[in-house]
């Protein structure tokens, strides 16, 4: 099965999330981004913003990616002010008529809960049911083992 590991990423650890996943199950990586730069307090607060507005902004895959070209496409981007980022939200809206019918949500945060109730609510972006979700806290916890836990779950 081709897989596709995409992420957003503000801080860097949902990148470290997917590029675990990626590595144990033998996967592509590629970044999605809207272009803006959302590094420091004032990028957060602005992520904060996007996310409370329901903004959905203009996203792109960097690089050469053909989503058609892949069996399973695994989503991954931060949690933002309670929700699921907007760059997320908006990738899933621009792209969902692309990606393969196997479509799993990887969703990082800091909080303590694990947001599944909000990830699955996601389904209704992609206008279809997700094949599969996962919620890693990437504060006080072994997000990396969390992850490779994750990614054998993957495997045939």
């Amino acid at each position: 099965m081709k897989t596709l590991c995409l992420y957003y990423t503000r801080t860097n650890k949902t990148k470290e999330v997917m590029e675990t996943i990626a590595g144990a199950i033998g996967a592509d990586l590629a970044a999605y981004t809207d272009g803006k730069d959302r590094s420091g307090v004032l990028g957060y607060v602005g992520a904060c913003f996007a996310s409370v507005k329901r903004v959905l902004p203009n996203v792109a895959i960097k690089g050469n990616v053909d989503l058609t070209a892949y069996d399973r496409v695994l989503i991954g981007m931060p949690v933002w002010a309670e929700a699921p980022c907007a760059i997320g939200r908006a990738f899933i809206q621009k792209y969902r008529d692309r990606l393969p019918a196997d479509v799993y949500f990887v969703v990082t945060h800091m909080g303590a809960h694990d947001y599944m109730a909000k990830i699955k609510a996601m389904d209704h972006l992609l206008e279809k049911p997700s094949a599969g979700q996962v919620s890693i806290r990437t504060k006080e916890n072994d997000y990396r083992k969390e992850s490779a836990a994750f990614a054998q779950t993957l495997k045939p």
